[in-house]
């Protein structure tokens, strides 16, 4: 199980703010973003292999002719969301993220139980809760950052966007946090030793102490992130070599992306960040992200609705 490693990088990350003082902004967002496209991204690298085992049986050789299409088609209409109803959008997004997040964990536990209807709706809201902490903790800890952070992301030439979204999210955080703590509490009381069931614990105080940015990469390359290509992996039945020269391609162009992105956030963007003004570069590439993140969560979970059976593994 990756937790120990996930525990360690928490301490240390923690451990190096506290000597060192945390990154300015400017290598925040560089970094984060390298690390999420190198280290995030390929996590999606063979998402046209589940497209083709979901699709092939009933329309052959034709079945890219579906899921290109309908997989681009997810992710620009959740773009233009942050450009036509950007708090809805972005809300929904941290709702289906967090749900994500969350479902990743159940599915990497390696404990399986058969629950009622009732008892499997109550997984999907521990999943939301659990899976959410990076994003709900902040809200309510460091709402200032986070507003200040969507206005330089979210199309909007006013703040009131930021505004609305972030107090959106503080009244949805200010539910689903006491759940989370309520499934933690009972996860610690039933396995204390079992380090992944301390893995929420430390996201919380990730997410607490450091700036959003780092808490989030942490969590979604440190954690999120590995789970999923070590599940893909499994899924496929590929040696490591195999996998990393399938998923390469994906990483080499993720990098090159990024690479433009970092050139273009040189001088004036840069400037506007440091000046607290709107970064069309940083949109790009959150929003991006974002677009290519919804298709990717929606179809993994189809594919496990239909590969899996009525089981559900535990949250933590």
């Amino acid at each position: 199980m990756h937790s120990p490693v996930y525990l360690a990088i928490c301490t240390v990350s923690l451990s190096s703010m506290l000597w060192l003082g945390a990154p300015g902004l400017t290598s925040t967002v560089l970094g984060s973003t390298l690390a999420i496209a190198v280290l995030g991204v390929p996590h999606g690298g063979l998402d046209h292999w589940t497209g083709r085992r979901l699709l092939r049986e009933r329309f052959k050789d034709h079945w890219w002719a579906i899921f290109f299409p309908a997989y681009l088609l997810v992710g620009l209409v959740f773009a233009l969301g942050w450009i036509a109803a950007p708090t809805t959008s972005v809300v929904l997004f941290f709702l289906i993220s967090a749900w994500h997040f969350g479902r990743e964990d159940q599915q990497a536990s390696n404990r399986s139980a058969r629950w009622s209807s009732t008892e499997r709706a109550a997984r999907h809201v521990a999943a939301v809760a659990v899976g959410g902490l990076v994003i709900w903790v902040p809200a309510l800890a460091r709402p200032d950052e986070m507003r200040s952070l969507l206005q330089m992301i979210v199309p909007a030439e006013s703040i009131d966007s930021a505004i609305r979204i972030v107090d959106a999210t503080r009244m949805v955080a200010s539910v689903l946090v006491p759940l989370a703590i309520g499934f933690i509490i009972a996860s610690l009381v039933e396995s204390p030793l079992a380090l992944e069931r301390w893995v929420p614990v430390a996201t919380v105080a990730i997410a607490i102490f450091a700036p959003i940015l780092i808490s989030f990469s942490v969590y979604f390359c440190g954690w999120h992130s590995w789970l999923g290509l070590q599940r893909l992996r499994r899924e496929e039945s590929l040696s490591v070599a195999q996998f990393v020269r399938h998923v390469a391609p994906l990483s080499v162009a993720a990098i090159l992306g990024v690479a433009v992105a970092g050139w273009w956030l040189q001088g004036a963007a840069v400037d506007s960040i440091l000046q607290g003004q709107t970064s069309p570069s940083l949109r790009i590439v959150f929003i991006g992200l974002s677009a290519i993140a919804v298709p990717h969560l929606l179809l993994h979970e189809l594919d496990s609705s239909i590969d899996r059976s009525p089981s559900i593994q535990e949250v933590c």
